[in-house]
C-alpha cells in the first residue's frame, strides 16, 4: 500500500513557516521595539528586579529598600516609605525620555554635572546590577534638564520629570499617615478629651453612644471624623525618639485628646494622641506604638473636639422613610388609626377611620415626621416627666419598616410626643432609649394638620361600586327556541 506524503509535507512546511513568522517577525519586532524603548530611557530597570534605590541631592542621602511589595527607608533612618510617593518616583523614571544626546566628551560643569545636582542609583537582583543617573541644570528651553546617562556616560537632555529628583527629601518619600484604617470597618471608637470620655460602638444597626449615656449616634458625623483620620498626614516630624520631657513639652504627656479605635480584623485597639498647638501652625500628634512626634494640620482638631451633642443623632426618626409600610398613630388619647402600604403603593386606613389614601399624601406626612430634630436632650429625665408624656401624649406614633429581604427582621420605632409647652417646645420620647429630646412645636403642628388632611381624604375617597349581578346563563332548550 502506497502512502501519500504530499499533505504531510505541506503541513510540516506550514507549521515551520508559522514558527518562522512568529520568531522573526512578531517576537523579533517586539524585541526590537523593547530595545529601542530602552535606548530612549535615561535609566533602564525592571520593577520586578528592583532591590534598592539610593537618592542623593542637597537635602541629603535617602536609601530605599524593597521588601516583597513594600518599600522601607533605611537611610538616614529606618521608617516606612510612602507607597504613593514611591510609585510616583518609579513612574517618573519609567516614562522619562531622552530628548537629545550631547556626547560623552566636553566640560560637564557647563551642564551642572560636575558635581551633579542630584543622583539616583538603582540596585537590581538577579543578576546583581547597579546603575546611576546623575542630574544637572535645567535646559534653557523645552522644560527639560541635563543628565549624565549610566553605562555610556553620555551627557543628554532628558524629560523635565527627572528634574524632580533634585527636590525630593525625606518627608516627601516617608509614610506620613498616622493610622491605616477603613472608616467603614471601624467597630468601636473612644474619644478622650480631658475629663470627658465618649465611647461609641457600631453594631449591625449603626453607631450607638455607650458613654456617657446610651443613645443613637450620628453616623455621617462619625464617618467624617474617621475619614479625616484616615487621610490625616504629617506636615513635619519634630522628634524621632522623644524623651519624657519632650512629650510633656509637646502636650502629649498627658495628651490633650486621644482617639482609640478597634476595626474589624484587628486583634487590638490602636490609638492616636494629640497635644499642643505647634509654633507656626498645626498640632503635635503621635501614634501609640511608634516613636516619632509629628505635626498635623490644625483643621483636624475641630473634628477631634466635635461637641458631644453633634456626635448624637438629632434626627428623631430612626427608621428609613421609604421602607416604612405600617404607621399606627393616636392623638390626645383618642382611638388609634393604622395606615398600611399596599402592593400598588396606595395606603389603606383602618381603625377609628377607614378609607384609601394616595401615596403622595402619606409621603408628605412621613417627610414632616422626618423634620423632627432635637434642639437639646435631657439625658436624666425625672420619672414624672417620662410618665407624664406616656399618660396622655399629643401624638403616639409607631413606624414599622417592611421586613428585611435577607434577614427577615422588621425594624420599628415607637415615639411619644408631648403637647407644646409655653415656650413652644415639645418633648419627644423614643421608647427604645432613656433620653428625652426637646424639639420645636411647629413640626408637631404641621404633622397634626397633615393627619387631619389624611382623614378628610379617606372620608371623601369614592367607595368601590358593588359588582354587577351576573346575567343568567340561558339553558340549551331556550337557546334552541
Amino acid at each position: 500500500m502506497k502512502h501519500r506524503i504530499g499533505p504531510v509535507v505541506s503541513l510540516a512546511l506550514l507549521v515551520g513557516l508559522a514558527a518562522y513568522v512568529y520568531l522573526v517577525e512578531v517576537r523579533g519586532k517586539a524585541g526590537d521595539d523593547k530595545a529601542q524603548g530602552a535606548k530612549d530611557k535615561p535609566i533602564v530597570f525592571e520593577r520586578a528586579a528592583l532591590k534598592a534605590v539610593l537618592l542623593k541631592n542637597d537635602n541629603g542621602t535617602i536609601r530605599l529598600e524593597k521588601q516583597g511589595e513594600s518599600w522601607t527607608i533605611t537611610q538616614p533612618l529606618r521608617a516606612d516609605a510612602d507607597k504613593d510617593a514611591i510609585e510616583g518616583l518609579l513612574n517618573s523614571l519609567e516614562f522619562a525620555r531622552i530628548d537629545r544626546r550631547l556626547g560623552a566628551d566636553g566640560d560637564r560643569k557647563q551642564y551642572g554635572l560636575d558635581p551633579p545636582k542630584a543622583s539616583l542609583t538603582i540596585e537590581t537582583t538577579p543578576p546583581a546590577d547597579t546603575r546611576t543617573l546623575q542630574i544637572g541644570d535645567s535646559a534653557p528651553i523645552g522644560g527639560a534638564c541635563y543628565a549624565l546617562l549610566p553605562v555610556t556616560n553620555e551627557v543628554a537632555v532628558v524629560s523635565a520629570s527627572v528634574e524632580d529628583l533634585k527636590r525630593k527629601d525625606l518627608l516627601s518619600l516617608r509614610d506620613k499617615s498616622l493610622l491605616s484604617l477603613d472608616p467603614w470597618k471601624v467597630k468601636r471608637l473612644t474619644l478622650e478629651r480631658g475629663r470627658e470620655t465618649i465611647r461609641l460602638e457600631k453594631p449591625e444597626e449603626g453607631w450607638i453612644v455607650r458613654q456617657p449615656v446610651e443613645a443613637p449616634a450620628d453616623g455621617p458625623t462619625l464617618t467624617d471624623l474617621l475619614s479625616g483620620l484616615e487621610s490625616l498626614r504629617a506636615t513635619a516630624f519634630v522628634s524621632e525618639k522623644p524623651s519624657g520631657a519632650d512629650l510633656k513639652l509637646f502636650g502629649l504627656a498627658p495628651p490633650q485628646a486621644r482617639m482609640t479605635l478597634l476595626q474589624e480584623g484587628w486583634d487590638v485597639e490602636k490609638s492616636v494622641i494629640f497635644g499642643k498647638e505647634a509654633p507656626g501652625g498645626g498640632r503635635y500628634a503621635r501614634t501609640i506604638g511608634r516613636d516619632p512626634v509629628l505635626t498635623v494640620p490644625a483643621d483636624f482638631w475641630t473634628k477631634v473636639t466635635t461637641k458631644f451633642f453633634n456626635l448624637r443623632r438629632r434626627d428623631l426618626m430612626g427608621v428609613q422613610q421609604y421602607r416604612i409600610d405600617t404607621i399606627t398613630l393616636a392623638r390626645n388619647g383618642h382611638p388609634a388609626i393604622t395606615l398600611k402600604r399596599e402592593k400598588d403603593q396606595t395606603w389603606t386606613l383602618s381603625g377609628a377611620s377607614r378609607g384609601t389614601l394616595k401615596s403622595e399624601s402619606v409621603d408628605t406626612l412621613l417627610r414632616m415626621v422626618s423634620d423632627l430634630k432635637a434642639q437639646a436632650f435631657d439625658d436624666s429625665p425625672k420619672e414624672s416627666v417620662r410618665t407624664g408624656i406616656s399618660r396622655r401624649p399629643a401624638l403616639d406614633l409607631t413606624l414599622q419598616e417592611e421586613p428585611d429581604a435577607s434577614s427577615g427582621k422588621e425594624k420599628s420605632q415607637h415615639l411619644l410626643i408631648s403637647p407644646p409647652d409655653k415656650a413652644r417646645h415639645i418633648l419627644v420620647r423614643d421608647m427604645a432609649w432613656r433620653p428625652i429630646a426637646v424639639a420645636p412645636a411647629g413640626v408637631l403642628v404641621k404633622i397634626d394638620g397633615q393627619i387631619d388632611a389624611l382623614l378628610k381624604e379617606a372620608a371623601e375617597a369614592p367607595k368601590p361600586l358593588p359588582s354587577p349581578a351576573a346575567s343568567p346563563i340561558p339553558s340549551p332548550a331556550s337557546t334552541s327556541k
